[in-house]
């Protein structure tokens, strides 16, 4: 009996529950259809903000116009009038009790805080302290829930209702706005249209008439006398962001007031600010022209301003440390007073580092230049520089404390990098030793040991394990090791120079085959102060062995039709190669929320030795494979923010390799092709399977299979994708991919051969849909990708999008990509 009424309870609570659901579903469902109207919550005499416009605007985009309206219409979907975040708003309202969260915070405060005494006055401090630390995050939780509301609040947003004031505000700067630009002739007016059922949506349109704007004609400089400040601003004057023949800008004059306090500083005015700097404008009342004063004035009690020299540079190396009973060491080099409790750094290094002497002028970009330099030796926690004007002298003191001389890093995660097959955990383990010989060198021991689901090389259907482990030993120098005089390595030491030098150990480990390759590798890397990121490796050698088992070695003679290169990778190898790599990153890249962009341009050549006759002449073993090649690529990448949370994003990637002379048997080092396809490729084709040209591996039956990885010597990628935030931590895209690799020769594949007349015509196009989720320290993407032009197949017949499915027929369903950050 009781067992009977334990059911019947639990059935209670379970129908409950569904009955609850169910009103909760329908009522979301309720409020997001209505919210298609995005009228139905407008009370009486209310109207509706649905759109704003921009008219009359001949020479200012409506973009920078758009952020000057004080209120947003509500965001849509696809321009339909669908307000999703309005719905999220409004179901999270009903169920928002602002006094309800205000006592269940009081009363939530009370009780931590009644634990937090017990805890003390058990004199149990490290519980005391947990429990501090988990009521601050509830009270930063609450405040949240304060301010912004419930989680559907928050993923939402109120309905904009117009509002004729706030119009006239948007009207107001957008005036402003236009006179800051040199248009003060200009007039701004609105006007309001209703639509709708009712007449209750508003259309406000914003009407502009620029007329004429007004030209600098005249720039001239006042400095009350001072010949020298003068002279400091004359030469200078080229640089200068404001021009006669300019049109009148007034940010251009705030950034030319820095400019000007920035040049001062770095002619030894140490205390010359922004402030003294005034712009007086001097308009033609019968013209739209004016002359433009850049007056400086004088310091107050003062004649002119002082110019400051060094006459001590004090460097305290280790700020924070203490050894018990002595004092630190004074010890000059180089002009410089050196101070330490114990000598930890080479002095004759650390000195290329430091761009102030006594005797000089105080220099802001040469104070900056120190501290940028200083810091990136990564030797120190921080690097502060003060200047004391104390008893007449002026002194520059360098304060560095230094970082723990062992650093261990490890990490543990998931690699979730694959189009079909399973992810499979990683660790990554990193030792580093700061200062090793006291030359301010770094030593890293670095490993990594992964698992992954892949697909067999000669059968797609099955999914294996791969184990993958790689070791590094390297040493990293804080200058070029090549015979350069003192004088010469300190002007060098702004590039930031660096001496790379390592060995290291590759192990990957699959069914079909057990893989090794031991590398070295010597080179320089430097930055110029246009930020140009210069990596050059003189030589990277690679011994690499491979075994393979007897069946896929039986399957390799099987597949003829691949051509030689898989087969021959797999031969013991000696690989041996320079390259540069030229990198630049516009306006920080991939963190930065204005327009950004980043280029880099990448060109090796391997086998060099081998082309010296005295070396070639004398290798007669034929146990290793050697190889002689040319590579070089460029890969472009940039994005565009635009309107509310949105971005299109653009990549553009190209190269070619060509193997050469007797000994690579026109073959590349397989590590040294181009793949294409893939999560961070053409996403509609599964990694590395794309191409080369219009080639496809067929069964008996003619179907495509995509048992091989595909390489090609030369590659062409392009992607653009739309980019839009959801709700709060999702992410939508769309996406359209481009691209294929091709090959200098047939190697038994017909239609792989790269041509002009042709080349075209066989780019493959993919494009889908994704979704991204940002857990802020990363962001998990799946990409949908189904194929759309796929040149594999015969001409007249490559467009897909008729036999688009969901995977019931082969080929053309969608192909599902998961990873970790953007593709691009």
């Amino acid at each position: 009996m009781n067992f009977v009424l334990f059911l019947v309870s639990i059935y209670s609570i379970a129908l409950k529950l569904i009955i609850k659901l169910i009103k909760f579903f329908l009522l979301v469902s309720i409020i997001f259809f209505t919210s298609c109207v995005g009228t139905s919550y407008l009370k009486k005499d209310e109207k509706l903000l649905y759109k704003q416009k921009i008219k009359g605007n001949e020479n200012i985009s409506s973009d920078r116009l758009d952020n000057l309206f004080t209120q947003k219409a509500n965001r849509r979907i696809l321009l339909l009038p669908i307000s999703p975040y309005v719905a999220f708003y409004e179901v999270g309202k009903r169920y928002y009790d602002e006094e309800e969260v205000e006592k269940e915070k009081q009363k939530t405060e009370e009780e931590i805080t009644k634990r937090i005494q017990t805890a003390r006055e058990a004199d149990n401090l490290n519980k005391a302290t947990r429990l501090e630390r988990k009521l601050n995050k509830k009270n930063e939780k609450f405040s949240t829930k304060l301010e912004e509301g419930n989680l559907f609040m928050r993923w939402g947003e109120p309905l904009s209702i117009f509002d004729s004031a706030v119009a006239q505000n948007t009207t107001d700067q957008i005036q402003l706005f236009m006179e800051s630009k040199g248009f003060f002739d200009a007039k701004v007016d609105y006007e309001v249209k209703y639509k709708g059922v009712n007449d209750n949506r508003a259309i406000i349109t914003y009407q502009i008439e620029e007329n004429k704007s007004y030209l600098i004609d005249t720039v001239f400089y006042d400095t009350g006398g001072d010949r020298v400040m003068m002279s400091v601003l004359v030469g200078a004057r080229r640089n200068s962001l404001v021009k006669a023949g300019d049109n009148y800008d007034q940010s251009k004059l705030t950034e030319e007031r820095e400019r000007i306090e920035n040049i001062m500083k770095d002619k030894g005015y140490y205390t010359f600010s922004r402030q003294f700097v005034e712009f007086n404008v001097y308009r033609d009342p019968d013209t739209t022209s004016m002359a433009l004063e850049i007056l400086i004035n004088k310091p107050q009690d003062e004649n002119n301003h002082k110019r400051y020299k060094l006459d001590r540079v004090n460097f305290t190396t280790d700020v924070n440390t203490q050894v018990g009973g002595s004092s630190r060491k004074l010890e000059p080099f180089n002009s410089i007073n050196y101070f330490y409790y114990e000598q930890a750094y080479r002095k004759k290094v650390l000195d290329q580092r430091v761009f102030l002497r006594p005797g000089e002028y105080y220099s802001l970009e040469n104070t900056l230049s120190t501290q940028r330099q200083l810091a990136n030796l990564d030797m120190f926690r921080f690097v502060n520089i003060k200047f004391d004007t104390a008893g007449g002298d002026f002194v520059a003191n360098i304060f560095t404390s230094p970082l723990e001389k062992y650093q261990l890093s490890n990490e543990l995660g998931v690699n979730v990098n694959v189009t079909f097959g399973l992810p499979g955990p990683f660790y990554n383990v990193s030792l580093k030793n700061r200062n090793p010989f006291g030359g301010i060198e770094i030593m890293e021991l670095s490993g990594r040991l992964g698992f992954e689901g892949v697909a067999n090389l000669s059968d797609q259907t099955q999914v294996t394990t791969a184990t993958e482990a790689r070791a590094n030993l390297s040493l990293t120098f804080p200058h070029f090791l090549f015979p350069l005089g003192t004088q010469l390595k300190s002007k060098f030491a702004l590039l930031n120079p660096k001496t790379k030098t390592g060995i290291g150990f590759n192990f990957t480990d699959r069914p079909e085959y057990v893989r090794s390759n031991l590398n070295a590798s010597y080179g320089y890397s430097w930055q110029n102060k246009k930020r140009w990121i210069f990596d050059l490796t003189i030589t990277d050698v690679n011994l690499i062995e491979s075994d393979l088992e007897e069946d896929f070695r039986d399957a390799l003679e099987e597949q003829t039709v691949f051509g030689e290169q898989l087969s021959r990778s797999f031969l013991p190898s000696f690989v041996s190669s320079s390259s540069i790599n030229i990198s630049k990153n516009f306006n920080n890249y991939g963190q930065a929320n204005s327009r950004a962009s980043f280029i880099k341009f990448f060109a090796e050549t391997g086998g060099n030795l081998l082309n010296v006759n005295v070396i070639s002449r004398n290798i007669n073993d034929d146990s290793l494979a050697y190889f002689q090649f040319l590579k070089a690529s460029i890969d472009y990448r940039t994005y565009i923010p635009y309107g509310r949370e949105s971005t299109f994003a653009y990549r553009f990637h190209i190269g070619a390799a060509k193997p050469y002379g007797d000994f690579s048997q026109d073959i590349l080092p397989y590590e040294k092709y181009y793949f294409a396809g893939g999560s961070n490729s053409i996403r509609a084709w599964a990694p590395r399977r794309l191409g080369p040209g219009s080639y496809v591996e067929t069964n008996d039956e003619g179907n495509f299979i995509y048992s091989f990885e595909q390489p090609g010597e030369i590659i062409f990628e392009t992607s653009f994708e739309v980019r839009r935030n959801l709700i709060n931590f999702l992410d939508g895209a769309l996406f359209l991919d481009a691209g294929n690799v091709w090959s200098f020769s047939e190697n038994g594949k017909p239609g792989s051969v790269f041509q002009f007349d042709r080349f075209y015509k066989e780019i493959a196009i993919g494009t889908g849909f994704g979704l991204r989720i940002d857990f802020s320290f990363l962001i998990l993407r799946f990409d949908f990708a189904f194929k759309l032009y796929d040149p594999a197949r015969d001409p007249g017949e490559r467009w897909t999008i008729s036999e688009w499915n969901l995977g019931t027929r082969q080929n053309y369903g969608p192909a599902l990509n998961i990873g970790i950050g953007y593709p691009f």
